[in-house]
């Protein structure tokens, strides 16, 4: 299968860090993979407009269509955001938005799709409320969602150095992966 990961991290920490890891042990299954960080890409807002309501794309020029485009070509969409108030990222909203050309053109139907989030607190909602939105996203496009992965981590670089965490991406990937 090939695998595309959609990072909404606007630094390098925990769920970059998470992706790369899930990413690689997909590599050692035998899967192509692909990383694409949000925060070095340049998408704007949606500003509302509906134009890709009729024509079925957007009349934004940034890089968000070359990304719908790779989304398109991959079997598996992976979708990581650090937990900010219950949410996903702004830079993952801002995504999630400019995903309305697809929406219409229905071009993501029939793909799969995981989660992964990345919170500080061991609140028992957090999970549940990042796999909402998520799969959420994933019902509008007609996705399939096979699995979520919500992972604890205070600092910057927390996961790096937890063997108990990745050792709980790289059983999660083989499980949904194998």
């Amino acid at each position: 299968m090939n695998i595309i990961a959609i990072c909404g991290s606007p630094r390098r920490g925990n769920t970059e860090f998470a992706l790369r890891k899930l990413l690689t042990k997909a590599e050692e299954l035998g899967h192509k993979t692909e990383l694409v960080l949000l925060k070095d890409k340049k998408i704007e807002h949606c500003r509302g407009c509906l134009s890709c309501d009729d024509t079925g794309t957007c009349p934004i020029l940034d890089d968000m269509n070359s990304i719908t485009e790779r989304m398109t070509a991959n079997d598996v969409i992976i979708f990581g955001s650090p937990n900010y108030f219950n949410n996903v990222s702004g830079l993952m909203k801002d995504f999630f938005d400019r995903l309305n050309p697809a929406y219409k053109n229905k071009s993501l139907g029939g793909k799969k799709l995981i989660s992964l989030c990345v919170g500080a607190s061991k609140n028992g909602t957090y999970p549940e409320k990042m796999t909402e939105v998520m799969s959420s996203v994933a019902d509008l496009h007609g996705i399939d969602f096979v699995g979520d992965l919500y992972l604890n981590a205070k600092n910057a670089q927390g996961l790096e150095n937890d063997p108990e965490n990745i050792k709980k991406i790289d059983d999660f990937t083989v499980s949904v992966l194998s």
